[in-house]
């Protein structure tokens, strides 16, 4: 019989373009990874400034769709394997969730009152290997060059034999 289970890693960012490299243990009796998902957490709020964009003035209307804040890069790979088997952009929350929704006017637009609730990106890799390599490079501390401290957490969703 097959039961579900998590792995937390924490990786703890402190320097601008800091790379991390690290390392997942998977249990012995790990049949499948199944999801990764990730969060985190700003620990050292700078101090920043926020710079409008300036309006169009070529006679178009200017567009209010802004760029996701790229925070880092996250990469998994297991021992077992040459490629990475997982890859994604560490992205703040998505800051055009609301963007032209006027049907809640007055109630503010987040993930969980507009079904946008976050949950795992589903893989199904056999486990063949007790340990997954990871790395984790900062985006954040870069491009507002500054030594930002903030931690990301990455959930490893697996099978084990019960």
């Amino acid at each position: 019989m097959m039961k579900e289970g998590v792995i937390i890693t924490k990786i703890s960012i402190k320097q601008k373009g800091e790379r991390k490299h690290f390392q997942i243990k998977l249990p012995m009796d790990t049949k499948f990874i199944i999801g990764v998902e990730y969060g985190g957490r700003l620990i050292d709020k700078p101090e920043t400034v926020v710079v409008e964009p300036a309006p169009d003035d070529g006679g178009h209307t200017p567009t209010f769709f802004k760029r996701n804040q790229l925070i880092g890069e996250l990469k998994l790979q297991s021992c077992e394997e040459a490629n990475w088997f997982y890859s994604a952009d560490v992205l703040a929350n998505d800051v055009n969730l609301g963007l032209a929704d006027f049907s809640k006017a007055g109630f503010p637009v987040n993930d969980f009152t507009h079904g946008n609730k976050r949950t795992e990106e589903i893989v199904k890799i056999d486990a063949e290997s007790t340990i997954i390599q990871g790395w984790y490079l900062d985006a954040l501390g870069k491009s507002l060059n500054a030594d930002i401290k903030y931690e990301v957490n990455v959930y490893v969703w697996i099978n084990v034999e019960e």
